[in-house]
Parts: C-alpha cells; structure tokens; sequence
C-alpha cells in the first residue's frame, strides 16, 4: 500500500459520488421542481379545457396520501435507475440491464397507481420494498457502497413502503392527518435503517479485512504506546537520520547500491525488467522494510524467482484489469473509493493464508484516470495467523516486503495518515502486515519496486491503452 498517502486528502466514503452515479445525482436534484413545475402546467391545461390533462389531475387528486408517496417514490425509482443505466453499460452490463428491469418495473407501478387499479398497493410494495432490500442486500455484501445517491433514494423508496405497510383501519375524516404523520416518521426511520445497515457492512469488513492489532505487528497501536515508529523502529533509533548524517535518508532494509553488480531483468509486466540494486534516496513517511538491510547480491536462482513470479503474476491479474471481474470475483474495496488510488480485497482468498501464490493474489490495487480505473498492481499480503514467520523471498533481496506504520483505519478501512499529526476521531493507527507489490502499469522502478512515488503511479495509469469498455470509477 506504498502510494496510499497521496489518495487520503478530500471527500470520500458515504459522502463522495462515483461518477458513474453522478447522473442519478442531477435527477435527484432536477426531480422536485421539474413535477412541480410538470403539476402546475397540468392544473392549468386542465383549467384551460384540455380533456386529457383535467383527466389525469381527476385521478391524481382523487388518490390518498399513501397512493401519491408511493406514485412519487416510483417516480424518483424509475429516473434514478434509468439515468445510470447508461454509465453501468461498457463495463456492469449485468448490473445496467437489472437496473433497466427497476426502471420498468417503477414505470408499471406508477401508471398502476395512478390509474388506481386493483392491488396497486401490493404492486408498489413488491417494488419499492424489493428495490431497498437488494440495495441492502448488495452494502451487506460487499457488492455495492453507499453514497448519497443510493443512500437517497433507497431512503424514499424504503419509507414509502413502510407507509404502504402502515395500519389502514383509520377513523373518517382524519386518514389523511394519520397518513402525513406516519410519513413524518418513516422517513427518518427508512434512513436510520440503511445507515444502520452501512455500519454492519463495515464491521464485518472490519473483521475480515482489517490488519489484526493482535499481532506482533499491531500491539503497538494506537500510535504512542509502543508501535514501531514510536518506539525502536530503525527509523527512530539508528537510522541516518537519526545519528546526524547529513546524507539524504534511507529507508531501511533498503539497498542503497554499495558495489553490488548491477541487474536488468526482462519481464512480461508493463512495468519493464526488474532492476538491481534498488536505489531508494528517500521513502515515504511511515514505510519500513520488513527485511532490515537487505543488500546481498540476488544468486542466479533468485533471479530466475523473481523473474517467474512477475510473469505469473501479470498472468494472473490479466482478467481484473476489468473492474467489474474484479468485482465479480469477490474483490471489494479495503481503502476509500472514488480516490485517485483505491485498494481491493478478496477477503475469501486473504483468509486462505497463502501469502505468495500467483493462483490467489489477495489485493488488487487500481488508480482513477479520466478514463476509468487501471488496474496499477497486484499486492501479496502476509496473513495475519503468520505474524510471527518471516515473509517468503523466493527472489532474495529482489523479493521485498514492506509494512506501513502510520495508517488510521476506522471499520476496515484506511481513512487517512497520521503524518501531520493524530488520527482523526473514529479512527486508530495500526501497523500493517508485510505486503508485496508486482506493478503492472510502468511505474519508475520496475515490477518488483517497493516504493514508487505516488505521482509515477498516477502517470503510468494515465498512460495505459484506454480499455474498450472502460472501467468504471473504482
């Protein structure tokens, strides 16, 4: 998670809108005036003599309160899911054609309503309720996060079901009063729901995502009270920086070169051939190397490893360079989306506890462009139930871990750094378990590069080919 420090500044989470959801948004927004404005022209058609436009305001006028929330919450349903089919299209096809099936379904149940036909009310119910169910369904699962747009009209869409589902038997000549309240408390109670339902979803991708604080690694967290950038981490004590060298610091673990024989392996990966030695004048803030001054010159056979475990590698994420099949496959994201770079788990092969198979590379890592996301790298991370073992290097030194000692996680997932200061409330830092990077974009470096900066990150990605269908915002 080396260029993770780049993505944490700006608005994220529940509260950013990914573009693909940015036109659901404008028709949220458009939808109040444009049916005032659309009932008003109506009342005066009907009032200058039209014949169809006095028809249809005879029949909305003559529909209770419950029947017009629930004409509404169709309406917003079908304009919400039928302005986003488009932009589910090139890469969600299976996902844009479900919400074409929500847009006829909602357009059903708002000419039923309206035309006050038998069993409107359970009509309405199969789809306002069906719709907020699956979008609960899809948080829980991982399948979907929450934003506004969803958040919102999931909320309408749930709270005129609960008025559908509210007791009918009411005295004469107050339903109408009875209704209004009834619609006064579903409201808040449908949005307590999903965000209720949104926190479950984080907590248990808390549990099976999360780095444990219960390892080796973690005890130290919060920061301050023991963790290794706070208390006898090389970086603290002994590093250059810390004797007084004047020279530019150095990671350690890194290698700074020395006289070892330089090395250029060729590679399938994107990135170009593995480079040795790895000359690191400066790291970012908060990374150490798992494997403390690793510099031995990599033998033949070390060559040989590295070199087949790039290749593998690249092999293997070929068909996640679709975000979608990345999706699919059970990848969800374990850093905030909608940033420039985003992280994905697959928590089903995490808890596998292989740490170095091509054949089940837990982490995926993709960078936002004007284009859609690319996929940027694979990442192997250790296994929290091997905290105590030394990571794999089965290319010697050319094979390098790494851990980060200044992330803030709340429920999962990474929320920020604690570079500038302390973690902001809601979140605690905690040290991550080893991981590993094979780069598939050209980043400076090579495949195997522990750190590269996050701007070459950025900049290899804007490079790459645009993908026909792209992806979408990751």
């Amino acid at each position: 998670m080396g260029p993770m420090a780049m993505p944490m500044a700006g608005s994220s989470g529940i509260l950013s809108v990914p573009s693909e959801h940015l036109p659901g948004l404008i028709a949220l927004v458009l939808l109040p005036p444009v049916l005032w404005i659309a009932i008003c022209v109506l009342r005066a058609l009907a009032g200058g003599g039209v014949l169809w436009a006095a028809s249809v305001m005879r029949r909305f006028d003559g529909l209770t309160f419950t029947a017009k929330a629930a004409l509404v919450a169709s309406l917003v349903g079908a304009l919400v899911h039928a302005a986003i089919v488009p932009t589910h299209w090139g890469d969600e096809r299976v996902t844009a054609l479900l919400f074409i099936v929500d847009t006829v379904g909602f357009a059903f149940a708002f000419w039923w309503t309206l035309a006050d036909r038998r069993h409107w009310r359970l009509v309405d119910l199969a789809m306002l309720g069906g719709t907020a169910g699956a979008y609960a369904l899809y948080i829980l699962k991982g399948w979907e996060t929450a934003d506004p747009v969803g958040l919102i009209t999931t909320t309408v869409e749930l709270a005129a079901a609960l008025i559908l589902l509210s007791p009918a038997p009411l005295p004469a000549g107050t339903r109408g009063s009875h209704e209004r309240w009834i619609a006064v408390a579903a409201v808040p109670l449908a949005l307590l729901s999903l965000l209720g339902t949104t926190a479950i979803a984080g907590v248990a991708a808390a549990s099976t995502a999360a780095p444990s604080s219960a390892s080796p690694k973690a005890t130290g967290s919060p920061k301050g009270t023991g963790s290794p950038k706070a208390a006898g981490s090389p970086k603290a004590a002994g590093s250059p920086k810390a004797t007084g060298s004047t020279t530019a610091p150095v990671m350690p673990g890194m290698s700074t070169g020395g006289d070892t024989t330089k090395l250029s392996l060729p590679t399938t990966s994107p990135a170009g051939p593995i480079l040795w030695p790895d000359v690191m004048a400066a790291m970012a803030p908060g990374m150490e190397m798992a494997t403390a001054n690793c510099v031995a010159q990599p033998t033949a056979a070390q060559q040989k490893a590295a070199v087949t475990l790039v290749d593998q590698t690249v092999a293997a994420v070929a068909p996640y360079t679709s975000l979608a099949a990345a999706k699919a496959a059970g990848y969800i994201p374990v850093t905030r989306t909608g940033q420039k770079i985003v992280h994905y788990i697959n928590p089903s092969i995490y808890r596998r506890g292989q740490p170095l198979d091509p054949a089940a590379i837990p982490v995926l890592v993709y960078v936002n462009t004007p284009h859609g996301a690319v996929l940027s790298a694979a990442m192997y991370l250790m296994p929290r139930t091997a905290a105590d073992r030394q990571p794999p290097q089965p290319g010697g030194c050319l094979t390098q871990w790494h851990i980060h000692t200044d992330l803030c996680f709340s429920a999962g997932t990474v929320v920020g750094n604690d570079n500038a200061g302390s973690c902001s409330t809601g979140s605690v830092n905690q040290v991550t378990e080893p991981m590993m990077h094979v780069w598939v974009t050209p980043v400076s470096g090579g495949p195997l590069a522990p750190d590269p900066s996050a701007v070459s990150e950025v900049t290899s990605a804007d490079a790459v080919p645009v993908l026909d269908p792209p992806n979408a915002t990751a």
